[in-house]
């Protein structure tokens, strides 16, 4: 239920009665006491804190774009899979962070308070989700290196960092993960299984952190309300 709805709820049309001037001289006024309206306060500031959470998450999603774009360039600079593999995941990479930036611009900068924040903040997930497929597809470039723990661990990090939202970090990190370890266990590299073991334990480790870190902010937000 939106704030719309609760405030529809609360009849409008019965708060201007609230004031009854009998007319008389020195009479004092009857005050009504709107009592449904008063009902609707725990619920319209929970959905106005749930709101400036969402805000924030999309306000963030910059910033994430370009760690992501430098983190990106390292692991480029670093690997040598040969130019069509490194071309074809750089451009899935820019793919996912130009629908981020429209993303961004349609649901935050263009203008926050006429657009409802749920549904950008849905497609940034689903463009995460996107983000962290193709991010682990590019472990596939770095596993005859051995900078493939850092490939991994660097954008969960990021991503819990600067996103602090545990959906968000969860819809990035995630497929990101297990991507990854799937890529590590197929290339049958003499230390596939030690490598598939360390990416899964950092994903777990990184997302257990990221649920602490929110579960604290939300602990601090409450204790100040």
């Amino acid at each position: 239920m939106s704030r719309t709805d609760l405030l529809a709820a609360a009849d409008p049309a019965r708060g201007a009665q609230t004031f009854h001037d009998s007319g008389a001289p020195g009479v004092t006024a009857n005050i009504a006491i709107p009592h449904a309206a008063l009902t609707l306060l725990p619920a319209l500031h929970h959905e106005a804190g749930r709101d400036l959470d969402l805000w924030r998450l999309l306000a963030s999603s910059p910033r994430f774009c370009i760690a992501l774009l430098l983190e990106g360039a390292v692991a480029l600079s670093a690997t040598h899979a040969g130019l069509g593999a490194e071309f074809a995941w750089a451009a899935a990479i820019l793919f996912g962070i130009v629908g981020l930036t429209r993303n961004h611009i349609e649901g935050f900068a263009r203008s926050p308070r006429q657009i409802a924040p749920t549904n950008s903040a849905r497609e940034l997930r689903l463009l995460l989700f996107y983000l962290g497929v193709v991010w682990g597809l590019g472990a596939l470039l770095v596993l005859p290196q051995t900078g493939a723990l850092v490939f991994v661990a660097g954008p969960l990090l990021t991503a819990m960092v600067i996103l602090k939202c545990e959906r968000s970090a969860l819809a990035f990190g995630l497929p990101l993960t297990l991507v990854a370890a799937a890529a590590a266990g197929w290339s049958g590299n003499a230390q596939a299984a030690e490598t598939m073991a360390a990416i899964l334990m950092a994903g777990v480790s990184i997302a257990g952190l990221s649920m602490l870190q929110c579960a604290i902010a939300r602990r601090r937000t409450q204790d100040l309300h």
